[in-house]
């Protein structure tokens, strides 16, 4: 079991294993465990960092703040589809397998994509002949034409 005691001296929060007796802060002065009061308990040592930060936070005031600076936040999106697909796949190797995942990506996002938008997004990923590219994913049978004009990748994983 491990705690948070706080030393009487400097006022500031140590995070101590609970079986000793005694431990040293900072300051150089020397706290006995078994009297002084345990701030927070935590079963595991890996917690323990947290917890004195957020004693330290409680006793400087700001307890509120240490929440709020913490807490998660969810990641904004980006509004533009095309940034969000370039996103994805501008990490997935080379020429070709960026090509592949942006087909991918822009199935996922817009269920089927025009000649537009799959040139926006090439070009957006530094990549020439957009026509040539698509054209090779449908010889491959990798994306089809549901309608003329419109595209779609093929899901390979049902």
């Amino acid at each position: 079991m491990y705690g948070v005691v706080v030393c009487s001296r400097c006022g500031r929060a140590k995070g101590v294993d609970l079986a000793q007796k005694t431990t040293s802060c900072a300051c150089g002065f020397e706290i006995r465990v078994v009297p002084t009061r345990v701030r927070a308990r935590t079963e595991r040592a890996r917690d323990l960092a947290a917890l004195v930060g957020r004693v330290n936070a409680e006793l400087a005031g700001g307890a509120a703040a240490y929440r709020e600076a913490v807490a998660s936040r969810p990641r904004k999106r980006s509004r533009d589809v095309h940034a969000r697909v370039v996103a994805a796949s501008a990490a997935a190797g080379d020429r070709a397998h960026r090509i592949r995942a942006a087909a991918i990506e822009l199935t996922r996002e817009l269920e089927v994509f025009s000649m537009k938008d799959w040139t926006r997004t090439l070009s957006l990923l530094g990549l020439e002949d957009e026509v040539g590219a698509l054209e090779r994913l449908v010889r491959e049978r990798l994306v089809y034409e549901p309608k003329p004009g419109f595209y779609r990748a093929v899901d390979v994983n049902p």
